[in-house]
């Protein structure tokens, strides 16, 4: 199953041999799971990813804490999330509305969104991959795999073009494998269809995209993220037993104990969060591997059962995109500062919108609620962090002390 879950040899099938037209079975069930809920959820999608994608790129206290691959991951679920809509909803309003102008649109539009769709996809599970084998370098022990780390942590910019460019290379013939075909003897829906064109031949065709593209782009990234998912848990459970050693070394090296809490707080926080993502990614795709193994060993069987088979396509297209929607509180629930930086970024949003467009939420009192103190506080401060008011209080306890116990400060 490829991007979206439109898989390239449904095409070959939706090319009539009559000019009968007949409506894809389950079409309620589409309306209402694609059509409706799928929109909802590719809509708060692209709305999440795109907050994501403008605060890391805008925000200079997440800069430094190198989230390139989150970044442009949030990025590629925006294009993920606009051309489920695209690809997958408005098929759906074109059969249930019966749209023959909506339909010469679709058709139009199609290589172009479903060629975005696989290389957009592809692109955010190769750099979650990057991310993933970053983060488990970065938590083993080992000097050689540190080293490794700082060569991959010092060329990010490089690593990302790469998974760009392997999604162009893998996806990108995907706009030259679709024709759409029209039919003069028929009139309306029958008219048009969709077609397979081979690029290298029958045999040489099969084998690039069974073989070579499913194993790249969709069981290696899965296996991949599947085992550096549990061996970077394994490292976590193993390294926190060495937490206190480490934060006396910390403190010695680094400074405060306070400073030593907010990096191991931070660690921690950010591996959570990639975790949690991965997982999410394995769970979303775990049936798309299933019906991409199906159809790589026997594609006539599932074609034989047309109920099951378009269940499962919806269902596995859906899961994605509720993956991508789920980006947004999954970094605001582990990391504070996320937290902090986006409700930051929001707000400058409204305030922007506010000068064009006044509304209800322009009035002082809601700005005043928007730009509180304790956001700011938070921003400067965040929680683990000793604030101005809490050193000078421990500056003066410590005086008094050493004045007592008749030491010179």
């Amino acid at each position: 199953m490829d991007s979206n879950n439109i898989s390239l040899d449904v095409f070959e099938e939706s090319i009539p041999d009559d000019c009968e037209y007949s409506p894809p079975i389950f079409l309620e069930w589409k309306m209402f799971f694609v059509g409706i809920i799928g929109l909802i959820v590719a809509l708060i999608s692209i709305i999440h990813n795109s907050l994501l994608f403008y605060t890391f790129n805008t925000s200079t206290v997440l800069r430094k804490r190198n989230l390139t691959y989150l970044m442009w991951i949030s990025g590629c679920d925006v294009f993920i999330s606009l051309c489920y809509i695209a690809i997958m909803c408005v098929q759906v309003y074109t059969d249930y509305f019966e749209s023959f102008n909506l339909l010469v649109l679709w058709h139009e539009y199609l290589r172009a969104a479903f060629t975005v769709s696989h290389i957009t996809l592809s692109a955010a599970s190769f750099l979650l991959m990057a991310a993933t084998i970053e983060r488990y370098l970065q938590s083993t022990a080992d000097n050689r795999t540190l080293k490794l780390f700082q060569i991959l942590a010092t060329h990010r910019t490089y690593v990302v073009f790469c998974c760009f460019l392997a999604s162009f290379i893998f996806r990108g013939t995907v706009f030259f494998e679709i024709e759409v075909v029209t039919q003069p003897n028929c009139t309306g829906f029958s008219s048009m269809g969709l077609a397979v064109v081979p690029m290298f031949g029958e045999n040489m065709d099969v084998v690039w995209r069974f073989f070579v593209r499913k194993i790249v782009t969709v069981f290696l990234p899965f296996a991949v993220l599947a085992y550096f998912n549990a061996a970077i848990v394994m490292n976590v459970r193993r390294t926190d037993r060495d937490q206190t050693v480490k934060a006396l070394v910390l403190f010695i090296t680094v400074g405060t104990r306070g400073e030593v809490t907010r990096l191991r707080s931070r660690l921690r926080a950010v591996t959570r969060m990639l975790v949690m993502v991965v997982t999410g990614y394995l769970l979303a795709n775990i049936l798309d591997i299933i019906i991409a193994f199906w159809e790589t060993v026997n594609i006539q069987s599932l074609q034989d059962l047309p109920s099951l088979y378009t269940v499962l396509s919806d269902v596995s297209s859906f899961l994605p995109i509720a993956a991508c929607a789920l980006r947004l509180p999954i970094y605001t629930i582990n990391d504070r500062q996320i937290r902090v930086e986006v409700r930051r970024k929001f707000c400058d949003l409204i305030t922007q919108c506010c000068r064009c467009c006044p509304c209800v939420l322009c009035d002082n009192h809601q700005r005043k609620k928007l730009y509180d103190h304790q956001l700011e506080s938070e921003r400067l401060f965040p929680k683990n962090e000793p604030t101005p008011k809490l050193e000078q209080e421990m500056t003066q306890l410590w005086t008094k002390s050493s004045e007592r116990l008749g030491l010179k400060c």
